[in-house]
């Protein structure tokens, strides 16, 4: 049987239990780097599907997959976003997420869906694409270079002293959030 032809496409409804499943996969990997930077709640997975489902009906949103079949192997997530004032930045595309599953990556799929979630947005106007990567995450960081990216700022955190501390704590999602 020949093997199924990777495709690059819209995200469906029907994808989101596979997406907020890869957005949770994502946001441990991101906790794990630095866990009083990155939040996580027990039920992240529904979270992220419902965040993404969301995204889904946004005009400003742009939601991909890398499918084989029906099998999701990964998903780039970015948006329009307007001038910010506080980033002195223009209205530009933001690239938000970028995840492959695990046994997917080295093959080009992560390439793949940025190249096409770059077009999708520029095709919406952006003349320009910003995003961020975990400072940890050196093999984001080379794909994103290597796709013609360069730092431009660099996100640096401070806890409250009272709160550097505190272990982090889990917590369930309140959808209302964001």
């Amino acid at each position: 049987m020949p093997k199924r032809e990777l495709v690059i496409r819209p995200a469906r409804r029907s994808d989101l239990p596979a997406l907020g499943r890869l957005g949770a996969a994502l946001a441990a990997v991101h906790h794990a780097f630095d866990p009083q930077r990155f939040f996580v709640v027990e039920d992240m997975h529904e979270g992220y599907a419902w965040w993404l489902g969301k995204e889904l009906a946004s005009p400003r949103a742009v939601v991909l997959v890398a499918a084989r079949g029906r099998q999701v192997l990964g998903y780039a997530y970015g948006r329009l976003e307007g001038r910010d004032w506080n980033a002195l930045r223009e209205a530009c595309g933001h690239a938000i997420d970028l995840v492959v599953e695990p046994g997917a990556r080295g093959r080009g799929i992560g390439r793949k869906l940025a190249s096409a979630l770059f077009d999708a947005l520029a095709a919406l106007g952006a003349e320009r694409v910003v995003l961020e990567a975990a400072a940890r995450n050196r093999g984001a960081q080379a794909l994103f270079r290597s796709l013609g990216f360069r730092p431009t700022m660099l996100e640096m955190t401070r806890e409250a002293p009272s709160k550097a501390s505190a272990a982090p704590k889990r917590k369930r999602s309140t959808r209302q959030e964001k």
